[in-house]
């Protein structure tokens, strides 16, 4: 049966794939581009999560969250990103990032409307704007500049149409940190333009060599005109529990709250003790992690400079983006090629916006010793082009 003359005209601009989500794994393939972390969270969290079933907890919420989870997520904001809210008005405990951001974007797009942002970008950027009818406006960044966007060309991007702009620091797929001084330009074009920033922030943690993550709802002016976005899964390992929260000014949770209680009416609860439990103990238990991460990180470089393959400087989150033009493939042919003969899995530069072409997306998820024969499978496979 020919169902396309059921399909709204947004659903036919969408894409997907069910057999890329249900298909059988390949025996011997490596995944080397995984977004998913590897590690658990700590026990205790598990603990509060079982208390909570034990204990029947297993009914709505305020559509907002538990007070206590949003009390700690408000201590950690202050303690952590030096952004002071009101937990009982400007917190939205979400189920994840993602539903964090397509309530954010309901609230603010009209159909026709456009949101602006660096590129490369996460791809669920382009999906949910599209899904409301909005446009996400590429601004493209260079290898050159590490994938840093210059403040002059996101200022060029704006239009009459403009209703905010995205910032993802700590990058999804690049890697890039964006510094302060870049913040604080990106700041003054909002300000100078009245437009409003969707400060996505999920790899705050994942930072190397000395640089910083910098909060834009901490910059001087910014606390009244930013959304700051954030999620449990990256952080805390908890990717499948569907975790995450919006800060915002207090005006503006008011009107996402009708949207976010038409996808989930509330977050997960037992999900939501154990969001409490990590935030209420001490972080020491990452240090470990990160560390580990970090080996991984300079294992990519080792190898990548071994082969005198080029790359993005990985500077933070857990991505390393690799310049694979001098093979001659394309992004997606490099992928597909790798994938056959060398059994890696890697995402295309290209899945976050058309400047990714000529890169993939590497990762520090895969546990040893798959990781280090994922290195050897990879510099074997490459020096067979180069």
């Amino acid at each position: 049966m020919d169902y396309s003359k059921f399909l709204s005209e947004r659903a036919k601009t969408l894409h997907g794939s069910l057999g890329r989500q249900t298909s059988v794994p390949i025996p011997g393939l490596i995944n080397m581009g995984s977004g998913t972390p590897d590690f658990l969270p700590p026990a205790f969290a598990f603990e509060a999560m079982r208390k909570a079933l034990d204990e029947g907890r297993i009914q709505y919420t305020a559509w907002t969250g538990i007070p206590e989870l949003r009390r700690a997520i408000a201590d950690k904001l202050k303690s952590e990103n030096r952004i002071e809210v009101d937990p009982d008005s400007e917190i939205i405990v979400t189920s994840g990032a993602q539903e964090a951001l397509m309530a954010v974007l309901m609230t603010l797009l009209n159909a026709g409307d456009e949101v602006i942002t660096p590129t490369p970008n996460y791809d669920e950027y382009v999906r949910d704007a599209r899904v409301l009818g909005g446009v996400l406006i590429p601004v493209s960044t260079t290898a050159e500049s590490n994938f840093t966007v210059k403040v002059e060309d996101l200022e060029a991007a704006i239009t009459p149409r403009t209703r905010a702009i995205i910032v993802v620091t700590p990058n999804n797929p690049t890697g890039t940190v964006l510094p302060e001084s870049v913040l604080r330009g990106i700041a003054d074009v909002a300000t100078r333009h009245d437009l409003l920033v969707i400060s996505d922030e999920i790899y705050e943690y994942y930072v190397f060599d000395g640089h910083r993550h910098v909060s834009l709802a901490s910059l001087p002016g910014m606390r009244e005109r930013t959304i700051t976005i954030n999620s449990f899964s990256k952080s805390f390992g908890m990717t499948g529990m569907r975790l995450g929260y919006i800060a915002a000014p207090a005006a503006l949770v008011e009107t996402m709250l009708p949207f976010h209680h038409a996808m989930m009416i509330c977050a997960n609860v037992v999900t939501q003790y154990g969001g409490l439990a990590l935030l209420s103990q001490p972080r020491d238990w990452f240090g470990d992690i990160l560390r580990e991460y970090d080996r991984r990180r300079r294992g990519w470089i080792e190898m990548l400079d071994s082969i005198r393959l080029p790359y993005s400087e990985p500077q933070g989150a857990y991505y390393v983006f690799v310049d694979i033009r001098p093979t001659g493939l394309t992004s997606a042919q490099f992928v597909a090629k790798a994938r056959e003969e060398a059994k890696l899995v890697f995402q295309p530069g290209t899945i976050g916006g058309g400047a990714g072409e000529g890169f993939i997306r590497g990762a520090l998820t895969t546990a040893s010793p798959k990781f280090e024969e994922g290195l050897e499978r990879f510099a074997t496979f490459v020096k067979t082009m180069i």
